[in-house]
């Protein structure tokens, strides 16, 4: 069981979360908990390091069938094995993923207000950024406007980068919505890259959809990033 409870002070490590300005200042600009990371984690660690030899690692095969079987039971969505790959993180895998299919004078679509990481990933591989702005409603939560969507979406547009659940609006975007943006970028041939690390925090009102498990058509034009660390804050 979790201790949701415990006070850690994290002064004295090397966190750049609290280690940014003076002591004075409470920090809260950086998705990073302060709960520990769950016992059985921190458990498997310390026998790895107990064994005391590193070398060079491997991924081991019961990592990748316990993500397959994990996107099975959460979303009742099967992943082929093969097509479970690994990064050194989210933000890599989505650089990576937009300069295996840049080229000349293309460009890649993003939805704004963003990750800051996300303004930057056309211009670190020479495309163009194009916006699609996410309107502000009456009540404060953010909407697709699918008309601009289309608009923004020219045939240079390569790629779009989706952000979902969205950060940091909050939007957990609803299975028709994904559709219709799947569907624009199906009948435009942009490749969609689904940047989807706190799929896992959502409130219990509401569910997080892969946009590639909706239909195996959107699979083979979707690239999907996920990620433990925000989960489980490691």
């Amino acid at each position: 069981m979790q201790d949701f409870d415990r006070l850690i002070n994290r002064r004295a490590s090397d966190s750049l979360k609290w280690g940014s300005y003076e002591e004075d200042v409470l920090p809260m600009w950086v998705a990073d908990m302060d709960f520990a990371a769950p016992g059985p984690v921190i458990q498997s660690l310390r026998n790895r390091v107990d064994h005391g030899v590193f070398g060079y690692g491997m991924r081991p095969q019961a990592l990748i069938e316990t993500i397959a079987e994990r996107l099975h039971t959460l979303y009742h969505w099967d992943v082929p094995l093969e097509a479970i790959a690994f990064t050194p993180g989210v933000v890599p895998g989505f650089n990576l993923a937009v300069r295996s299919l840049a080229s000349a004078r293309g460009g890649l679509l993003i939805q704004t207000p963003v990750y800051p990481p996300f303004l930057k990933a056309a211009g670190h591989s020479g495309l163009l950024t194009q916006i699609n702005e996410l309107k502000r409603s009456a009540l404060g939560s953010y909407e697709i406007d699918f008309d601009a969507f289309r608009s923004a979406m020219t045939p240079t547009t390569l790629s779009f980068l989706l952000c979902n659940p969205h950060n940091p609006v909050g939007r957990v975007f609803r299975s028709e919505e994904l559709a219709r943006m799947a569907e624009i970028c199906l009948r435009n041939n942009v490749t969609i890259i689904s940047d989807e690390i706190h799929c896992d925090l959502v409130f219990e009102s509401h569910h997080h959809t892969p946009i590639a498990s909706l239909d195996p058509e959107i699979a083979t034009h979707t690239i999907t990033l996920m990620a433990p660390s925000k989960t489980f804050n490691m």
